[in-house]
């Protein structure tokens, strides 16, 4: 490994209307929409568990044109591979493409949690390398032991894929510092710890990342926090860490993990279903018991570099609550296709909520729809809304 970590080549060309995540996160931290500057926005990372969110968030980025970044777990990878996770980027990257080729904006896919730890680990991220544009080499954490990863291991392994990444044109997020809370079964974490300053510059010099998942106070899962309660993040911390990165490499920018908010109109949509329903389940409860992270503290954090916004929570809890009122609409509709409209639909009016609150729109294009007027509904049709 030598002492300067690779350029990454800005000169590959991806298929056609596809370019890096960190390519849409740098014109995000910079303000740059179409050919003005604004105000430094943040690039809300979709993750893609099925080929509805796929479907959803295109007509969503295509309505505002928005940066497209669309991200998948290795969870996620199985779900399209059949439990083959190479196989699942296969499946999804080709279809992404091919959706991505009759956009009218620009489009990133990026590997989240994507480890270069165990063996099944390094498979993955190798093979993203060959059908994703951005990877994350996230080795902070050291699963089986339980506890963060050493400095110096989190570095190396992270370089290693930088090396493989950089030359190639994929641009790389790093993660320095512990996340807690659960996203699904490969992303899981029971304890947290923030990012380490004194360890930011060695990071930062001898990886070579664009982009960094700094820990900052967010946690992955529907409960960030007490119900009835405030959460509050470091933002004292996330600006501290900029200031460092900066210094080094004004391209380097911030990624925010479990940054889902919970939309209340969600929320007391899914609870009033359930109630129609007697809630069989006992399900009531655990809806009204989700805290999500304040908004408020997010834009904090993009004021702070924080150029991608990982949100995924917040759309399995749509996607459920719109189906939960289609099922109390009509539970003996066998035209499956219905049900697919209902839930798909309602996952592209929280995409465009969550576009419209990062100021991710007018990107490439004049947005389509009024996005002073939105109004995030989920008992009234898209159609209504733009």
């Amino acid at each position: 490994m030598s002492k300067i970590p690779p350029k990454l080549n800005t000169d590959r060309k991806f298929p056609t209307n596809m370019t890096t995540a960190h390519a849409l996160c740098l014109k995000a931290k910079n303000g740059e929409k179409g050919n003005k500057k604004t105000k430094r926005y943040a690039v809300p990372a979709f993750n893609i568990t099925h080929f509805q969110g796929v479907n959803a968030a295109f007509q969503a980025f295509d309505l505002l044109g928005s940066s497209g970044l669309l991200a998948l777990s290795n969870s996620a990878l199985k779900h399209f591979g059949e439990g083959d996770p190479i196989f699942g980027l296969e499946v999804a990257s080709e279809y992404i493409a091919k959706k991505a080729a009759r956009s009218s904006v620009k489009i990133a896919t990026h590997l989240d949690h994507g480890d270069y730890i165990s063996e099944s680990g390094r498979k993955v991220v190798q093979a993203s390398v060959q059908h994703l544009t951005s990877v994350m080499a996230d080795n902070s954490t050291d699963k089986k032991a339980k506890k963060a990863m050493p400095l110096e291991d989190n570095i190396e392994l992270t370089r290693e894929v930088v090396d493989m990444a950089h030359p190639l044109g994929l641009s790389v997020e790093g993660e320095l510092g512990v996340l807690a809370g659960e996203e699904d079964e490969d992303t899981k974490s029971e304890f947290s710890t923030y990012t380490n300053p004194d360890e930011l510059d060695q990071f930062l010099q001898q990886t070579g990342v664009l982009m960094l998942a700094p820990t900052i106070g967010t946690m992955h899962g529907p409960n960030k926090g007490k119900p009835g309660s405030k959460v509050k993040l470091n933002i004292e911390l996330a600006h501290e860490l900029l200031k460092i990165a900066d210094v080094i490499n004004p391209e380097i920018t911030f990624v925010a993990h479990g940054a889902s908010t919970l939309y209340p109109q969600v929320a007391k949509f899914a609870v009033e279903q359930l109630e129609k329903m007697s809630d069989p389940t006992d399900s009531k409860q655990k809806w009204l018991d989700f805290v999500g992270t304040d908004w408020d503290q997010i834009e904090g954090l993009i004021e702070a570099g924080f150029c991608k916004i990982n949100t995924d929570t917040e759309n399995r809890q749509t996607f459920l609550s719109a189906l939960l009122g289609a099922i109390n609409e009509t539970a003996s509709k066998i035209d499956i296709r219905w049900y697919d409209k209902q839930t798909t639909e309602a996952l592209t009016k929280s995409y465009i909520q969550k576009l419209i609150m990062a100021g991710n729109y007018g990107v490439w294009h004049e947005p389509k729809i009024d996005v002073k007027k939105y109004r995030f509904d989920l008992t009234r049709p898209l159609s209504e809304l733009v």
